[in-house]
Order: C-alpha cells, then structure tokens, then sequence
C-alpha cells in the first residue's frame, strides 16, 4: 500500500468524529492553545488533549511551545492542509455548531487582543505604516513558499507581507506581542500566518526553510550583528533574499566613523551575503536603511 494511500485513510480516520471535525475547523484559522480550545468546543482538557494527540499522530496537526503554552494549529501547507480545506469546504458556512464555535473564536480572539493592551490595528504609527509597505514593495508580487519575519511589529508588518508567501513565520521575544499579532493576523484571516517566541541567536528552524527573510530593526540592537546575519543566512535556500531594515540613527551611532550603509554592508558580507541592493527611506520623519542581500553563492550561479 503506497505512503500517499495510507496517509489518506490516516486522516480520514482522525477526522471522521465530531469533536475533532469541530477541532479542525477551529484550528485551521489559527493557533490555539488547549484552555482556549476547551472554551471553544465546551469539552474538557484531557478530553480535547487526546482528540488533539490523535489529528497530531495523523499529520493534521503541528504544535509548538510558548513558554508554559503549547500551541496547536492546521499546517500552513502541505497535504495535512489540503485535506483540511478540501473537507471543510464540503462543511460549507452554514453549519451551526461551527458558526457558534466561529463566534466562541472571535470572542477568545478579542480577549487576546484586549489581555495585550489594545486593538494594535487602532495604533498605527504612520513611520512603521509605511515601513511595512516599503518592506513589501522590496519583496515584490513573486509569490514565495515561506516567509520568516523578525521584528518589533510581527502583527502590523505580516498583515502587509501575507499576500507575499503561502506560510509566513513571524518571530519575537515578547509573548504578549505575539498574542497582539495572533489576534490581528488570525481575526483577518490570514490562517497561514504562524507567530513564534524566540531569538535570533538560535531560530529552531532548519536550514534553507524561507525562501524571504526579513529582519526589521533589529541588528543595531545585536551586540553581535554579524552572527545575527550568520543565522538568518542559514535559514535562506540557495536562491532566497534577506532584506533588513534599520534605523539610519542606530547605524550611525554603531558605526565607529564608518558611513552607517557602508557598516550595514560590512556586516552582510562578513555574514556570507552579497548585498545587492541598498537605499535610505524617509518614513513620516524617521530615517531607514534597506538592504536586500543574497546568498554569495547563489548571486556567483547568476552572474
């Protein structure tokens, strides 16, 4: 019996039982932990933890750690994915008891929003408004496969880069900030959107994962910058792009005499990367620098 076979009847298995057809349609908008789902379904916790662990073992769900949290939710992508949406579609909107588990999902979603200090879509700067734009324009329309983001905005900057990749990976130290970005991304739609705790000095990502890597206002703030960029590099496949962006006024003040560009490209190269792009931005008063670089190896297969 051939693997794709198999995998099939896995999931039909797993997901041919109410509570975990319910599960699924909850978590394919999002990442949930086990106390929110148990609010959403009405069930208790040992109870959504093994229908949880039997969608797990069938390949229609991935979860993560959050501190004391773990998180579960639908693949980005994938064949977990498709079989997913393809038998969710067949649900149609509708269907009762998902449209009231849809309004318990909009409720947990706003106490989020609310525990993280505010709607961040009523506060929005206009510098890193326009910062977002300006990192989505250098990505431009080639749609992406993944997609990983580090920075201080993870909501508002995904919510303009989300069209750019079919999995997204935003990154960030605070966890209050990434619940403020869960409740945005996910309240949007944007499902596909996967929020991470962690740092830059050791991303649990593998080798080559994204084909975009974005570091926004970051590497100023490194106390070594070029290892930050050593480690973003290693994410990127062969032909992928790294683009930061950083306050012109920290560059400066990191430059030691040098042009703050001059030191920005300094660090690119010593961190293996070739920069082939490179220009200030005005932003509603604020001063950017942006950088997109490459892989050198993959910049010498295209020359």
């Amino acid at each position: 019996m051939g693997s794709v076979f198999q995998d099939v009847i896995d999931h039909l298995r797993a997901a041919a039982e109410p509570s975990r057809l319910r599960l699924l349609a909850v978590l394919a908008r999002g990442e949930f932990s086990v106390t929110e789902l148990t609010r959403i379904v009405g069930q208790s916790q040992p109870r959504v933890s093994r229908h949880l662990k039997v969608l797990g073992d069938a390949g229609l769900l991935e979860k993560f750690r959050e501190q004391h949290w773990i998180y579960y939710r639908v693949p980005a992508e994938g064949a977990g994915r498709a079989f997913v949406d393809a038998v969710l579609a067949r649900i149609g909107p509708g269907d009762t008891l998902l449209e009231a588990d849809r309004l318990r999902v909009g409720a947990v979603l706003t106490e989020r929003q609310a525990a993280s200090g505010g709607d961040a879509s009523h506060d929005r700067p206009a510098a890193a408004v326009e910062l977002a734009a300006a990192l989505a324009g250098e990505l431009g329309d080639r749609g992406r496969g993944a997609l990983f983001y580090f920075g201080p905005a993870p909501g508002l900057v995904l919510e303009s880069l989300a069209t750019r990749a079919r999995r997204v990976v935003g990154m960030h130290e605070s966890r209050v900030e990434l619940q403020r970005a869960r409740a945005q991304l996910h309240a949007r739609g944007l499902s596909h959107c996967v929020l991470q705790q962690g740092t830059l000095e050791n991303v649990a990502h593998a080798a080559g994962e994204f084909e975009a890597v974005v570091l926004d206002r970051v590497l100023s703030a490194q106390a070594r910058p070029v290892d930050a960029l050593r480690e973003a590099a290693r994410l990127l496949d062969g032909r992928g792009e790294l683009i930061a962006a950083e306050d012109y006024e920290a560059l400066a003040a990191r430059a030691s005499g040098s042009h703050p560009l001059a030191t920005l490209k300094a660090w690119l190269v010593e961190a293996g990367l070739v920069c082939t792009r490179l220009h200030p931005v005005d932003l509603d008063g604020r001063h950017v620098v942006l950088a997109v670089a490459q892989p050198g190896a993959a910049v010498a297969a295209a020359a």
